[in-house]
Formats: C-alpha cells, sequence, structure tokens
C-alpha cells in the first residue's frame, strides 16, 4: 500500500509537521545527515551524499549530472538497514564540481515510511545525547571516585 510521505508524524520535539509561521514553508524540520546515500540510474549503481533529510525530501550531492523532473531511486544506509524510496528532483546548484539537488519524496510504502520516520525521530531526539552521556560518564567517575576514597580512608589505614 502506498502512503504519501507528507503524513504529519509528531516529533521528540514537539514539531506536528506544520509551518510554525508564515514565513516558513516547509512542512518537516529538517535535520543535516552527511551519509553516502546509494542511487540507482540506468542499471548501475551511483554514489552520492546527503547533505540534509526530511519526511518531504533531501538535499544531496553528486559527482555527476542530474537534471530537474528526473526520477531518482535512492537508498540511504541507516544503523545497518537501508530505506528505500523514490523522489523527483526539483532543483539543481552547481557548486565547484559537484551538483546539489533538492529531491522532493515520491508515495512510498508503509514499512519505509514508518522507517524513515523512526530514523528521523531518533535523530530529533539524538542532538543531546553526546552531552548527556558525558554527564552521566563523570557522575560515575566521580562516585566510583568517592567510594575508593570511602574504602581507603576506613579499610585500609
Amino acid at each position: 500500500m502506498n502512503v504519501p510521505l507528507w503524513r504529519t508524524k509528531r516529533f521528540a520535539n514537539g514539531f506536528s509537521g506544520k509551518a510554525p509561521n508564515i514565513h516558513e514553508k516547509r512542512k518537516f524540520p529538517r535535520f543535516p545527515v552527511m551519509k553516502t546515500a546509494i542511487c540507482f540510474r540506468y542499471g548501475r549503481q551511483m554514489t552520492m551524499r546527503t547533505i540534509d533529510i526530511s519526511l518531504g525530501g533531501l538535499k544531496l550531492e553528486a559527482n555527476f549530472d542530474l537534471m530537474i523532473g528526473e526520477s531518482v531511486d535512492l537508498a540511504i544506509p541507516t544503523n545497518g538497514t537501508r530505506i528505500h524510496c523514490k523522489g523527483r528532483i526539483l532543483g539543481i546548484e552547481d557548486f565547484e564540481n559537484k551538483v546539489r539537488a533538492r529531491l522532493r519524496f515520491a508515495p512510498t510504502s508503509d514499512m519505509d515510511f514508518r522507517e524513515l520516520s523512526d530514523y528521523l525521530d531518533t535523530l530529533s531526539r539524538g542532538k543531546g545525547i553526546p552531552f548527556q552521556r558525558g554527564v552521566i560518564c563523570g557522575l560515575l567517575i566521580l562516585s566510583a571516585y568517592i567510594a575508593y576514597l570511602i574504602v581507603r580512608t576506613y579499610f585500609l589505614r
């Protein structure tokens, strides 16, 4: 069953899928993700790199020419799986000897939509994770050091 990618999904940061003000036209938040993506063109696999991604589409960078209106089949590797999606090129920017293109996702299967949605939800929650891990590790080290001092003070005189 094909389901449009522009369905509303509530992310952990509270974004509901609607534009927050009258100047913002995007329906979905974008997340900067520099990942290799695999493009299937003319029976060959070609690699490109994502720049940012949202539920509605992505911006990518390629070493080969793309045309506005061209349909593209993509596979985006994430956490041991691949998210398969199709899209249409909306705009192209020439950037030195590379091409940057904006791609809008076409309707996709429920499973692929769910995988993309879960991946983006993970990205939206993951922004504070390195800081949280640092704080937790610091607290563990501090508590281990306090325990060492207590043991040394009372039992190893």
